[in-house]
């Protein structure tokens, strides 16, 4: 082609477009939908169709799948990024759109996934044939592969996200891959023991696998800070002479700093104190895609707030997390943990993470684990009954579940108060007490 660059590639045939899309926003959903002549649900209306444990995004995916008579192709080769974030039925629409010959390439992360779920097997994405024979599966070694060298995050801080993501040094372990095999894969070598389920190992990220280039001219205390504050006003001002200081005497670019905030609802809010001490000190400030474009993460001269699903697919060579409280507090633990290890993933070279309260106590003493150990990690593999408590316990509840567990709470501390002077234990029958102490117990 006349218009095709030095490498050969018409960028007039390549589209990067979103997964949802709409009229005025180009997606992969909403072209499916035109070419196909079915009907588009945007959010508001997928969130009417959407029932119960569902997205709206999967629900309008699913209504694609339900009414479509036909496979059009649109497309000779699909990549999806942040794989592990879209359900089934919208890897089906990509494969669907792709004609007989299916490239199909879809990286994902398991630990950035910021539902609870894992990344399904191509078997179960896909399903069988009227055979029983598998539609998809991976035969070889190149169409399955694990990217095991990291150039973006120093060592350290990927060894301290893996740590904490996982709570390695949480008591019990929060999470932990099904296939242990998968830790040497992405990087990890065995120092000690043995990586096998029930048995206790030593991990380290090898040379190759983590480079050196920004960890060899850096202290430790230079690349991560976990800073605790008595209140959330101090932790704003911290940060804001930190980023005066970044800006003024390390000849950081603004547009390098990125302040993540993990708590999506409430961040827009929560930031405000923070943007406005910035401004008044001649920095300016941006929230991705609500005060910049949509389609814009960085703005020129200006630091960037975020959410963390807008973080996901940036990075920047200063990070600092506000509120890192809220990734550890008593329900959705894993959820929230793989928001840490997604908000830690996003510095190339420098990482603050800054939080306030108790529960912020808990991951500086992660933290002081794993760098006491030289940034080892050390556990006792869990096994395979160990791993289903840790999917039950750390689950991802909904609200009616919350409001229980919230009642449960409150029943048993008014039970704790009552036996603290009102009534007597004996007073309560002794099978009840028993079964009260075996549920506690969890037997």
């Amino acid at each position: 082609s006349a218009f095709a660059d030095d490498n050969g590639i018409d960028w007039d045939n390549v589209d990067i477009i979103h997964a949802w899309g709409g009229s005025k926003t180009e997606g992969l959903y909403y072209n499916a939908c035109v070419a196909h002549n079915i009907p588009y649900y945007d959010y508001n209306g997928a969130c009417r169709l959407a029932e119960f444990n569902e997205t709206p995004f999967q629900a309008a995916c699913k209504n694609f799948l339900d009414n479509k008579k036909e496979d059009k192709k649109l497309y000779d080769f699909i990549l999806i990024d942040e794989a592990q974030d879209f359900s089934i039925e919208f890897l089906r629409i990509c494969y669907s759109l792709l004609g007989e010959k299916k490239r199909l390439v879809y990286a994902y992360d398991e630990l950035q996934n910021l539902g609870d779920s894992s990344m399904p097997s191509p078997e179960q994405i896909w399903g069988v044939d009227e055979h029983g024979k598998p539609i998809v599966s991976f035969t070889s070694e190149e169409q399955d592969i694990t990217l095991d060298i990291c150039y973006r995050n120093p060592g350290p801080i990927l060894t301290t996200a893996h740590a904490l993501g996982f709570g390695i040094y949480h008591k019990p372990i929060i999470q932990m891959f099904d296939f242990e095999g998968l830790w040497t894969e992405i990087g990890y070598e065995k120092i000690d023991g043995e990586l096998v389920e029930g048995k206790e190992v030593i991990l380290s990220r090898t040379t190759k696998s983590s480079p050196s280039l920004l960890s060899a001219h850096n202290s430790i205390d230079e690349m991560i800070q976990f800073v605790k504050f008595e209140d959330k006003h101090s932790q704003s001002n911290w940060i804001a002479q930190e980023i005066f200081k970044n800006i003024h005497e390390e000849e950081i670019l603004p547009s390098d700093i990125v302040v993540i905030h993990p708590d999506t609802i409430r961040m827009r809010n929560e930031v405000g104190y923070l943007r406005d001490l910035l401004f008044q000190n001649g920095i300016n400030t941006s929230i991705a895609g609500i005060t910049s474009s949509p389609d814009e993460f960085f703005s020129d001269n200006s630091v960037t707030f975020t959410s963390i699903f807008r973080a996901k697919g940036n990075e920047a060579a200063m990070v600092y997390i506000m509120d890192a409280h809220y990734c550890n507090v008593d329900y959705e633990l894993a959820k929230r943990r793989n928001i840490l290890f997604t908000a830690m993933t996003r510095t190339k070279a420098w990482l603050r993470v800054c939080g306030v309260g108790s529960s912020f106590d808990g991951l500086i003493n992660e933290y002081n684990e794993v760098k006491q150990r030289g940034f080892k990690l050390e556990f006792t593999y869990p096994t395979e009954a160990e791993r289903k408590k840790m999917r039950l316990v750390n689950r991802d509840m909904t609200s009616q579940e919350r409001k229980r567990v919230h009642q449960a709470k409150l029943n048993a501390h008014n039970l704790m108060v009552l036996l603290d002077g009102q009534v007597r234990v004996e007073d309560i029958p002794e099978e009840l007490r028993l079964a009260l102490i075996k549920q506690l117990k969890g037997e």
